[in-house]
């Protein structure tokens, strides 16, 4: 969350920061072990313009990505897969310390890692004046949405 610090006698706020909120709520949408289907629709502001997609995990999203064209690259499939066992990781640190089990070192940066992007499927970009582009699979820094909202938009 948002931490003033005092410079010069007057609170100041780390505004490249993301939202506290949003953050938390991709991470555990990052942290699903499962496929979504769909996702979880949103509403994002992001550079002054408006983004609406499915909001799915991280691994999925590269997974996706992985097949598009008709084809798996290779890239993004080795990419998938390191972020789903990272995912795996994490998932399964909660479930060692729920139980009171030891959490390894491997769960445990897993589990700690910051969420620093946001990542949509059948995303669609709304420019003033045109109709939004058509959805797509999209991928953002968190920091940079300036507003977001719930549910499905526009």
């Amino acid at each position: 969350m948002f931490e003033p610090m005092l410079i010069g006698g007057a609170a100041h706020f780390d505004w490249a920061e993301p939202d506290g909120v949003l953050a938390t709520y991709v991470s555990q949408m990052d942290r699903l072990s499962e496929a979504v289907d769909p996702g979880v629709p949103l509403g994002l502001s992001v550079g002054g313009l408006l983004v609406s997609g499915e909001l799915i995990p991280q691994w999925q999203w590269f997974a996706e990505v992985s097949e598009l064209n008709d084809h798996e690259d290779a890239f993004y499939v080795g990419t998938a897969e390191h972020v789903k066992e990272q995912s795996d990781l994490a998932h399964a640190a909660i479930r060692s310390r729920d139980i009171g089990d030891e959490v390894t070192q491997r769960q445990y940066a897993a589990l700690m890692a910051p969420t620093r992007y946001i990542h949509l499927r059948n995303a669609r970009i709304h420019y003033p004046g045109t109709q939004p582009s058509k959805g797509r699979l999209w991928r953002g820094r968190l920091s940079e949405i300036s507003g977001w909202t719930p549910g499905a938009s526009i």
